[in-house]
């Protein structure tokens, strides 16, 4: 028996000494600022890094303050502690300066930014700002932390009046950046106002920028004042429209004006007759006025002017109306009708042309010219006439014959028009076209040159190009250093070909259209 006991106190002894042992391994109590990371080897005394939270340890968040009761699992011991979150670090922000519009109630959090704490944190007013007051006011927000840890940041709050919209009188001055925001500074129009029609009713959006933050409003242009308006009677003939801003003296708005009979004046009737004219503006304001309108009879033909025989060329083109003119009594609506219906314009003859003009009240007169159709003989003499003309024009008495060939060159290609077609086999017609009409292709322009340089005395030659798919006509020209190439036909890529020489005329055609491949040995002129 005494065994036994001995043995049971024994047995005792060793389990408590083995409990105090175990219980020895690991803290009863942690404590841990918020926000700082926890592992299980955080709870034993000699660091274990196998340690784990037991499954039956109650979870917790380092971001909420409190006590938890964890169980901590190392080797074949399972401790029981306490864990302490604690949160007594404040939390910060830094202030910010809020502008918004007047009346517009929002939250305490608009005034802080960049808020840090290891736990959540509140944002509310010390006191509420007055949100229907314009102009800055101070404004204490406080931010508080689950540990109960507060701080007070200090903030501005700048509130403006922004209207909806504004509106002007159409022609009025327009209106400030003060009749949009009121205590708005640094305010400035983003809209450029000067590009807005204050002459017209309208609405307009309008941009403002407030301390670089935009804001939309509205200008309304509108027009509430009548036109002036003075009118007077007016005598006319029957049937003859009329609008009634024919009896319109004089009319005054800010914004444009619309003309009509209050009822439509008949044009049948003869004599005098009352009608009333109003003017509206823009804004749908009218005035009204009465004037007279006396109507009578047109008994009298319109006369005919300018209608003279005329003589054609055949091949060149022809105005029947030119010159011609209709004067009557009532020039409102009088009609020229010109029939040509027995001209043949293609052959030579002499036919009847007949003008016949009608005014609207039905009186009519005509006149009939003849119509000589001839075929032009171009003759030598009248060409040479024309290019002496432009000779004396261009042509100095003390030039040298490359100074003339010059001004010969610079006058062709500068005064002629490039028209792709023209009438071959006649160089007189052709120098007689570019001198006179000032129209043609290359055969006219190589024509014209050799008039004035023939005229000249500058000694020439006309080169064709060898017979291919399309012709091409140009010059050569000797102004006493031998004979070079002379082309005033205009090109794309505008070309001086004046006094070019073979190689330079190869060399060009090359790269380019093709057009000057002649064949020296048909000019022995130039050998």
């Amino acid at each position: 028996m005494r065994v036994l006991i001995i043995c049971l106190v024994a047995l005792a002894l060793f389990a408590t000494g083995g409990w105090f042992y175990v219980d020895s391994l690991a803290y009863k109590t942690v404590r841990v600022e918020a926000g700082i990371e926890v592992s299980a080897s955080d709870f034993l005394k000699k660091e274990d890094r196998g340690a784990v939270f037991a499954r039956d340890s109650q979870p917790f968040d380092i971001t909420v303050p409190g006590e938890y009761q964890v169980r901590v699992k190392s080797g074949l011991f399972t401790h029981s502690c306490t864990l302490i979150i604690e949160d007594t670090i404040p939390p910060a922000a830094q202030p910010v300066s809020v502008m918004h519009e007047v009346g517009e109630a929002f939250g305490a959090t608009e005034f802080v930014s960049d808020i840090t704490d290891a736990t959540q944190v509140t944002v509310s007013y010390v006191k509420e700002p007055d949100f229907s007051r314009t102009g800055e006011q101070e404004v204490q927000v406080i931010l508080t932390d689950r540990g109960g840890n507060w701080t007070v940041v200090d903030a501005k709050l700048y509130l403006i009046r922004l209207a909806e919209d504004v509106t002007m009188e159409a022609g009025g001055e327009m209106p400030g950046i003060d009749s949009f925001v009121e205590a708005g500074r640094n305010a400035v129009f983003l809209t450029r106002m000067s590009e807005i029609d204050s002459h017209r009713v309208g609405e307009h959006e309008v941009l403002i920028d407030v301390e670089g933050e935009s804001y939309a409003s509205t200008l309304r242009v509108v027009d509430t004042v009548p036109p002036r308006l003075e009118v007077h009677d007016v005598e006319s003939f029957l049937q003859v429209p009329r609008k009634a801003e024919d009896f319109v003296s004089s009319s005054e708005d800010a914004t444009e004006l619309t003309f009509s009979f209050r009822q439509e004046p008949d044009l049948s009737l003869t004599g005098s007759q009352e009608v009333e004219i109003v003017a509206r503006d823009g804004g749908g304001n009218e005035t009204s006025a009465q004037a007279h309108l006396t109507l009578r009879e047109d008994t009298q033909a319109p006369v005919i002017h300018g209608a003279v025989d005329l003589d054609y060329f055949i091949g060149e083109s022809i105005s029947y109306r030119k010159n011609v003119t209709v004067v009557d009594n009532c020039q409102e609506g009088v009609t020229l009708e010109v029939d040509t219906s027995g001209v043949d314009l293609s052959t030579e003859g002499t036919y009847k042309i007949t003008y016949t003009a009608t005014d609207l009240a039905g009186n009519h007169s005509s006149a009939t010219v003849n119509l000589t159709v001839r075929t032009r003989l171009y003759s030598e003499e009248e060409m040479y006439a024309y290019a002496d003309a432009v000779l004396e024009e261009i042509i100095e008495p003390d030039m040298s014959l490359r100074d003339k060939a010059w001004a010969i060159y610079s006058y062709v290609l500068g005064n002629i028009a490039y028209i792709n077609h023209s009438e071959k086999g006649d160089w007189i017609r052709a120098a007689y076209e570019g001198l006179v009409d000032k129209k043609g292709d290359c055969y006219v322009y190589a024509c014209t040159a050799k008039a004035l340089l023939t005229r000249a005395e500058i000694p020439n030659l006309d080169i064709r190009r060898i017979p291919t798919s399309f012709e091409h006509y140009w010059n050569l020209v000797d102004v006493g250093e031998g004979w070079y190439h002379f082309d005033t036909t205009p090109r794309p890529d505008h070309p001086t070909i004046f006094l070019w020489t073979d190689a330079e005329l190869m060399e060009y055609n090359a790269t380019h259209y093709g057009a000057f491949n002649y064949d020296p040995a048909l000019y022995p002129e130039i050998n």
